[in-house]
């Protein structure tokens, strides 16, 4: 699969969009959007095998850019969430690995 193409980005893309919806909507709580993007995470992973791991990594190194060049303080509160809550999941899946 081409990497411009591949489902991660479009699971960036969602990632990049929600935080663009939590960052205008003050009314959005953190912790369930959050969710709500996690769970669209696991779904893809599910839906397939493949390399989940590099599929994660993936999604996390996109939106880590996005992040960077972000400066609104709510739409980076929720990619710091996802990049994070990425990362713990990244950790999961090598210790059930292991």
């Amino acid at each position: 699969m081409i990497d411009e193409y591949g489902p991660y980005v479009q699971m960036s893309t969602l990632g990049e969009q929600m935080a663009a919806c939590y960052q205008t909507d003050a009314n959005l709580l953190l912790e369930p959007h959050l969710a709500h993007y996690m769970d669209e995470v696991e779904v893809n992973i599910a839906a397939d095998s493949f390399n989940h791991v590099g599929f994660l990594n993936n999604i996390t190194s996109r939106l880590q850019v996005t992040l960077t060049a972000t400066t609104n303080p709510r739409r980076r509160e929720f990619l710091q969430a996802v990049v994070a809550s990425l990362q713990e999941r990244i950790h999961r899946h090598s210790l059930d690995v292991a």
